[in-house]
């Protein structure tokens, strides 16, 4: 996205009023100033480009349609009304634009929609129940045909530089390598087919540390996605927007760059193990030195470091946390711990109203543990 635009997730996930959390209907407003007819036109005309370009390499590039698509929906998100219709065009505004990145921004600012604002988020339910506002992240996932993310996932940038190259272009070399003829393999690379040498030349301008800063932005985008349809499945249970086609082609990318990265990434793994080694025997001296200056401590005092309250010891995983967010990206470890204390500080009704989604099922554990159940479930 453009420099003079800042992208803040945490205003899209704030109440609109205090009297209207979820603001009104954007599609109320049928004004020729409406946000969201222009937010609609600009998406159609993106999406017209787009198909002109994948025909005509020279046509016109839609990237400026699509930031303003993406600005668009932000707009609306922090000052119209929470929509989901909204946030799923918004998404895929943010993949074309910031590739993983963005994607994981956007599927995280959904689940704050469904989390926080669900009873009255719009699209609001209709006679067919809760299918207008699924509707928009079915189609970005796709049943029977590609869903709206399938082909941009397909073309997010896999080596650094303007001219990235994605995954289909990758698929490409490695079929166009496979020919056995000679005379055939050079017609199909003077066609415009990417040879897998020019592959190979694209993918050693990428240093270690971009290649596993780009394997654990697949690997966000790819939590983001599962806690997503984790907090549709807690509220409409099978009815939750599939996501198999999206999760398919993030591991797809990951698969290939660690195919094709593999020595960059074992370099990396390198790097990052001879950078730990020599912190820990810097940890070492520094902690000798600290016994050393404590002899004359009291013999009860607690060490600096440990936890004296519960919100302490919270807050010290969310710095382990941070931690490995920054230097082991590709690990699950530092989303792990996240969605531990997250959990952590819910009530113990709150926590089981999210694990146990069955009603019935969850009034048989009230019942067999002997605890009280809330008046909801009774």
């Amino acid at each position: 996205m453009t420099d003079n635009f800042t992208f803040d997730p945490r205003l899209l996930l704030s109440p609109i009023s205090e009297n209207a959390p979820e603001g009104s209907d954007p599609r109320a407003d049928i004004s020729p100033s409406s946000p969201f007819l222009a937010l609609k036109d600009a998406r159609a005309l993106a999406r017209r480009k787009e198909r002109a370009r994948d025909i005509d390499a020279d046509a016109p590039s839609a990237l400026e349609d699509w930031d303003q698509v993406a600005r668009l929906g932000y707009d609306i998100l922090a000052e119209k009304g929470k929509d989901l219709e909204v946030c799923a065009w918004m998404i895929e505004a943010l993949l074309r634009l910031d590739g993983f990145t963005g994607l994981r921004t956007g599927m995280e600012v959904a689940r704050g929609l469904v989390e926080g604002f669900w009873d009255t988020l719009f699209p609001l339910p209709d006679e067919d129940g809760d299918e207008p506002r699924l509707a928009p992240f079915i189609a970005l996932n796709g049943t029977s045909a590609d869903g709206t993310l399938v082909q941009p996932l397909r073309k997010v940038p896999l080596t650094p530089g303007a001219e990235g190259v994605p995954l289909w272009q990758y698929e490409q070399a490695l079929e166009v390598s496979r020919i056995g003829d000679a005379t055939k393999r050079e017609a199909r690379i003077k066609g415009g087919a990417l040879s897998l040498d020019a592959f190979t030349v694209a993918v050693q301008e990428g240093s270690p540390a971009f290649y596993m800063g780009l394997v654990g932005r697949i690997d966000g985008a790819l939590a983001s996605i599962n806690a997503l349809s984790d907090a549709f499945s807690a509220r409409v249970g099978a009815d939750a927007p599939p996501a198999g086609a999206i999760r398919a082609l993030l591991e797809t990318n990951r698969e290939a760059v660690q195919a094709f990265a593999a020595e960059k990434l074992a370099q990396a793994a390198a790097a990052r193990s001879h950078e730990a080694a020599n912190r820990q025997d810097g940890d070492a001296e520094h902690d000798a030195e600290e016994e050393e200056t404590a002899d004359g401590e009291a013999a009860g005092s607690l060490p600096a470091r440990r936890p004296v309250s519960r919100e302490q010891a919270l807050g010290q995983i969310l710095e382990i946390a941070r931690f490995f967010r920054v230097s082991e990206p590709h690990s699950p470890v530092s989303y792990v711990l996240e969605e531990t204390v997250r959990r952590a500080r819910m009530s113990m009704t709150e926590l089981l109203d999210e694990l146990i989604v069955d009603q019935d099922a969850r009034r048989y554990f009230y019942l067999a543990s002997g605890i009280r159940p809330p008046a909801g479930d009774d």
